[in-house]
């Protein structure tokens, strides 16, 4: 950055994977982690003292040193001009910040919105749209089978804005968008994950506009994209303006946001220690009018509560239709330095400043933190880190891609509450608001550029990594850029040389499922990779010798649905047929044992995935997540949550939604804690003590974190609870009908007595606990009755089921009659069936009425669809007879 290059220190430091600083044509000198260290290391002397000249050198500010600001400030003004009259930066100890001219606005509509392959000619302004859907952005036209459609809507530009900057801020549409104001084509974008800006000025008139975007998602239009059309898909490609998209209005002079639609402003820590750390800032400076005019760029560092704490300022001119990089440096002592357990955010104010006045502001927020590989370890802050996390998507079943906000933050709500140091936030760039909330919670990110098959895109390609890497330069967070996923190595070197020259600063990384492939990738720090020991092939205990072999691993895991159960002792699976919670559970236990325990020097270990998405796998889904696609925490969520904070208490029973089961009566009871013990209480009757780490996995390895008592359950209702003795349990009702239960009736009666199905073949229970959303209904556990639960009114709360083998199977219809208990209150009886089943006059006929009242649920192909309620009241001792018919439907029974 100025200082002259110094000798290589010996040593251990020596062997560490780092670069000196090097300049960069697109962002300031920056720290390179990466081959022999030629700079200063974190424990080397400071450097001899910046120079000064006409490239602005280094400044350091000490606020309470008045001698020391004295002395820069001359040395500053001595700088001499430069082609583009440009002064060299001077440093002030208070400017009192003000704002700019920039508005940002939400386009989020409405908007019109055409599906349709062959549609064209809607560009121009006059095109009627008036019959076209009215949708809101983000929008994602899903799984329907379009290939392509339109989006059109107004915006209007006051007379006084008319000649003003005016830029079209798109965060993400998929997969090709043409964009057009006015019938005029401002460009195109290709690539479904990364920002685009296009300027509007020249086509925008006094008044009303007409935005109209043409977005292509067709598998044979968008081949030359990350991932390919053409390619195999692993994950599903939602077509849409799927993010946010945004209106800018600035002032002439302004921040540019047109490189590759980055903040304008980039912002590299470098030489970071706890003493001290370089500070380099480039502004992009954009001076959109005729004539050649001064500016004053200043760049203000301020700490999390604003204070200002350092302010570097540079003047020039820039001449009219030019955008020029202006850079600044300095040196902060004694920054307090980012971290997951201290994830401190400073932020970077870049201010453009005509007359005295601010015309033009960005604020990037930015953390001193020092991430590298040594040895074959990771080291953050200089000291040894072993990243525990998962991979995420963007998505979930409610919006698809076009997930919100609050969807976002709920995600890494649940990251936190998890407690994962890392994220790989697969397989292609995120919202920007993802990388903000890793920021601030301290979560390190591997970001990954969206090359997720083998075909060999070339100049798309660079332009989408090199998009990933500019937009998102600024986070903290970001520690590694990964150049693909499971492709066969196709265009890794292409892509890590494009990621290398935008970002001499960060690792770079790809996840192979073909092994490492020799050497033949020197610019990749290292290769990590996905192996499915236990799931796709091999046993589970297979894991342990595949990770200590591979070191980094990228993926692993397995699916579940939490819909199909087995016994304990009888856990197998058909891959993308039958995945049961309880394989799941075979797998991860000896995945974080292995990795919490025998291998706690593992560097990397991120498993596979957090949350359900789609993708062509069972029934539409890859259910190798944490969470279901709807957000319920699966059974493995408390396992890995146990591992992964000792200190935070955790207690869960596993296997709760298997709430009737009908196989061995001592099939036994399961739970996970990370308590030293658990004494387990079934029905009222204290069945003993378990201490932890007595568990034998089948395999035969002792697993940490797992309680098992191979107790029998009666026949019936069974109360189950487990304790820790310190405040800290986890209950559930379970019923067992199943050979060899015990029989004991002394429990209260049951509010449903004499239950009676007419087909032997589909017998009913009444289960006599509350409903829940997300949970299933029916009691087949096998794969062929996935129906459950998502949305319930408010007013079925408190009501009870009963159970039964999926009706809308013929062979299942049955007949149900049952009676209220004598001296029970009065209930509600109510059937809840899919929208559009015609059942209504069949319940009419049996005196129940239409209680107003509707959700949803999914069917047995996981699709959410509406239901109805119909109701009727009943009085103790009233029998209630309800008609079968093939279709889906349940009863419920709500106590007064």
């Amino acid at each position: 950055m100025g200082s002259a290059p110094r000798e290589p220190r010996r040593g251990r430091r020596a062997r560490q994977r780092r670069l000196r600083a090097v300049p960069s044509r697109h962002g300031p000198a920056r720290e390179h982690h990466r081959g022999a260290h030629r700079g200063r290391g974190a424990d080397a002397a400071p450097a001899a003292g910046p120079r000064q000249g006409l490239s602005g050198g280094v400044a350091v500010l000490r606020p309470r040193s008045r001698r020391a600001l004295v002395l820069l400030l001359m040395a500053l003004a001595a700088a001499t001009a430069c082609r583009r009259h440009e002064a060299g930066p001077a440093v002030a100890t208070s400017l009192k910040p003000v704002g700019g001219e920039r508005q940002t606005l939400l386009l989020s509509g409405p908007w019109r919105f055409q599906g349709s392959n062959d549609l064209e000619g809607a560009e121009a302004p006059a095109f009627d749209d008036h019959t076209w859907a009215a949708v809101s952005v983000p929008h994602t036209w899903g799984e329907r089978a379009w290939r392509r459609a339109w989006y059109r809507m107004h915006f209007v530009v006051p007379r006084k804005e008319v000649g003003r900057p005016l830029y079209l801020v798109f965060d993400g549409a998929a997969t090709f968008a043409d964009v057009y104001v006015n019938g005029t084509h401002l460009g195109q974008h290709r690539g479904a994950f990364t920002r685009f800006v296009f300027d509007a000025r020249p086509a925008a008139v006094e008044g009303d506009n007409v935005l109209a975007v043409r977005v292509t998602n067709d598998p044979a239009d968008t081949a030359d994209s990350l991932p390919s059309g053409l390619g195999k898909q692993l994950y599903r490609l939602y077509g849409g303006l799927y993010r946010k998209v945004w209106l800018l209005k600035t002032h002439p002079l302004h921040v540019d946001p047109t490189e590759d639609a980055s903040p304008g402003v980039y912002v590299t820590p470098g030489d970071v220690t706890a003493q001290s750390a370089d500070l380099a800032v480039k502004v992009l400076v954009r001076n959109s009018g005729a004539a050649r005019l001064p500016v004053e760029v200043r760049c203000r560092l301020l700490d999390a509560a604003g204070q200002q704490v350092l302010v570097l300022v540079r003047k020039m001119e820039i001449d009219g239709g030019a955008s020029v990089p202006v850079s600044v440096a300095a040196k902060v002592d004694q920054p307090r330095l980012w971290s997951p357990s201290d994830p401190y955010l400073y932020r970077v104010r870049a201010e453009v400043v005509s007359d005295d006045h601010v015309v033009d502001a960005v604020e990037q927020r930015t953390g001193f933190r020092d991430f590298r590989i040594a040895d074959g370890s990771f080291l953050l802050n200089g000291s040894p880190i072993a990243l525990r996390g998962v991979g995420k998507h963007q998505e979930t079943e409610e919006h698809a891609t076009a997930v919100t906000d609050d969807e976002l933050r709920e995600d890494f709500a649940g990251l936190r509450d998890l407690g994962v140091n890392c994220v790989r936030l697969a397989h292609y760039p995120h919202a920007a608001l993802e990388y903000d909330l890793a920021d601030e919670l301290g979560i390190l990110v591997w970001a990954e550029n969206g090359h997720s098959n083998t075909s060999k895109i070339t100049t798309t390609g660079d332009a989408i990594t090199r998009e990933m890497v500019r937009q998102n330069y600024n986070h903290p967070s970001i520690v590694m850029w990964s150049v693909g996923n499971e492709t066969a190595f196709v265009r890794v070197n292409r892509y890590a040389a494009v990621a290398r020259a935008e970002d001499p600063q960060r690792l770079i990384t790809y996840a192979s499922n073909t092994g490492t492939r020799g050497r033949r990738y020197p610019l990749l720090d290292f290769i990590a990779q996905n192996t499915y020991r236990g799931w796709y092939r091999g046993a589970a205990g297979e894991f342990a010798q595949k990770a200590r072999e591979m070191r980094f691993v990228s993926e692993s895991g397995a699916g579940s649905v939490i819909t199909h159960h087995t016994d304990y002792a009888d856990a197998h699976r058909v891959v993308d047929h039958f995945e049961p919670e309880e394989y799941r559970q075979h797998v991860a236990e000896v995945q974080f044992q292995v990795v919490f325990r025998e291998q706690k020097d593992l560097p990397l270990y991120t498993l596979w995935v957090f949350r359900d998405f789609g993708i062509d796998k069972y029934k539409g889904r890859n259910t190798k997540g944490l969470l279901t696609y709807a957000g319920l925490r699966k059974d493995a969520y408390a396992l890995y949550k146990a591992f992964l904070r000792p200190d935070v208490p955790v207690v869960h029973l596993t296997s709760k939604t298997c709430f009737l089961r009908r196989g061995r009566p001592n099939n036994g009871i399961k739970a996970y804690s990370n308590r030293p013990e658990l004494t387990l209480t079934l029905n009222g009757e204290d069945r003993g003590r378990r201490r932890n780490g007595e568990f034998r996995h089948p395999g035969g390895r002792m697993v940490d974190n797992v309680f098992y008592w191979p107790v029998a359950m009666r026949e019936g209702r069974n109360e189950v609870t487990v304790t820790d003795g310190a405040g800290h349990s986890d209950s559930a009702v379970v019923y067992f009908y199943g050979r060899g239960g015990r029989r004991d009736t002394s429990g209260p009666p049951a509010l449903v007595q004499d239950l009676r199905s007419s087909n032997p073949a589909s017998p009913a229970f009444f289960v006599d606990d509350e409903i829940r959303a997300e949970w299933p209904f029916y009691y087949e556990f096998d794969g062929s009755a996935d129906n459950t639960f998502h949305s319930l009114p408010p007013a079925l709360e408190g009501a009870r089921w009963i159970s039964t083998r999926r009706l809308s199977k013929p062979p299942c219809r049955t007949d149900l009659s049952f009676k209220l208990r004598e001296g029970a209150g009065p209930a509600k009886i109510y059937v809840l069936f899919t929208e559009g089943t015609p059942i209504e006059a069949t319940l009419s006929g049996a005196g129940f009425r239409d209680a107003n009242l509707a959700g949803r649920w999914r069917d047995n192909d996981l699709r959410l669809v509406g239901f109805r309620a119909w109701m009727k009241e009943a009085r103790a001792g009233d029998r209630i007879s309800v008609p079968g018919a093939t279709a889906d439907y349940v009863v419920l029974v709500q106590p007064k």
